[in-house]
């Protein structure tokens, strides 16, 4: 099994780059190739990127990598004298 990170920021640009109309008709595949691959899906509308769809492996990584970089640095103990 492959890390849940190996990909999370590389995105297919042939594939992994939809506009809006197309993703709401194929979205079970999306939702499938997303999943599969590990690779984030980039939404567009009017050819902007507007979304991201992510595998909910590569969601929950993504969460729990935040909560680790917002969490408060333990503070120093005093010496005792």
């Amino acid at each position: 099994m492959t890390s849940p990170t190996k990909h999370f920021f590389d995105i297919d640009l042939q594939h992994g780059v939809l506009p809006v109309s197309k993703a709401a008709s194929s979205l079970a595949s999306m939702i499938r190739r997303s999943a599969q691959q590990q690779r984030p899906v980039v939404i567009t509308q009017k050819g902007k990127p507007t979304a991201v769809l992510l595998s909910i492996e590569l969601f929950d990584t993504l969460r729990a990598r935040v909560a680790a970089a917002n969490k408060p640095a333990a503070e120093p103990q005093e010496a005792e004298g």
